[in-house]
Order: structure tokens, then C-alpha cells, then sequence
């Protein structure tokens, strides 16, 4: 694990896996939060901002902004199995229906950590409905 997340694992809390999640500029943008964190993965919330909409009109999320959610749900997942966020080798999403709600709620769960490769899925939900669906894959060697 980079040093920089040495401190971070497993039993780290919401509150402590945020802080080192609102580092980065771009995850401070997004608005995110982390409403859970533990060995089973990882729960972020997002209010849709203005910017995110496919248009003024419709009220629908655009679907880069989902991508980048599940991407950053699955690569911090990572962290419930002591492995730092890494960076993403592939990912292939699932667009299942339009995001048209205020809130996006994002859950990662890593399917195989691993040395040089580990894989997490992430699902993405408005409203209480599954908007689409992510496998990814990270190089995890260091």
C-alpha cells in the first residue's frame, strides 16, 4: 500500500477513508461522501449538480459522470481489502436507465483483490433504482 494510504485500511472509518478521498481536486467537485466503509466495500453519495445534466430540460446525469462514480466506488473499495486505490487498467459499465434523481448513491465491492491485478464491481442507484453497473480492473503492484 502507498504510503500515503498506509494508515487507511479495512477498519478505518467513513470519516477518515473521506478525508483521504477529498484530496484530490476532481473528488471535491463531484461533492462526494462517504456514507459507508467497511470489509465489504464501500457506499459514496452525490447530489447531482447542474453541470452533470445531459441538458437543461431533460434532468438526466450524463453518463461520463457515471462512469467516473463507479470507477472511483470500485478503486476505493480497494481500501476494505488493505489495498491502496490504484490506478483503473479497463473498466466496462452497464447503462441500465437514466439518472434523473438528486442524489446518486455509488457501492464498490472488490470480486478478487490481488498482487498485480485486483477487480471491483460498482452499482449505481437514483430513486432507489439501479441506473447501471461496473466491472473494473486495477493495477494494484507496486
Amino acid at each position: 500500500m502507498s504510503s500515503a494510504f498506509s494508515a487507511l485500511g479495512a477498519d478505518s472509518t467513513a470519516a477518515e477513508v473521506e478525508a483521504a478521498l477529498l484530496a484530490a481536486p476532481y473528488h471535491r467537485w463531484l461533492g462526494l461522501r462517504v456514507h459507508a466503509f467497511g470489509p465489504e466495500g464501500i457506499e459514496l453519495r452525490a447530489t447531482v449538480a447542474p453541470e452533470w445534466l445531459n441538458n437543461d430540460e431533460g434532468g438526466v446525469v450524463h453518463g461520463g459522470i457515471i462512469a467516473a462514480l463507479l470507477d472511483i466506488a470500485a478503486d476505493w473499495a480497494l481500501l476494505s481489502r488493505g489495498i491502496a486505490p490504484s490506478p483503473t487498467i479497463d473498466q466496462t459499465v452497464h447503462y441500465l436507465r437514466a439518472a434523473a434523481g438528486e442524489e446518486l448513491v455509488v457501492t464498490g465491492v472488490v470480486r478478487k483483490p490481488g498482487r498485480a491485478v485486483s477487480v471491483a464491481e460498482a452499482t449505481l442507484t437514483s430513486d432507489g433504482r439501479e441506473v447501471a453497473v461496473s466491472r473494473a480492473s486495477y493495477a494494484t503492484a507496486g
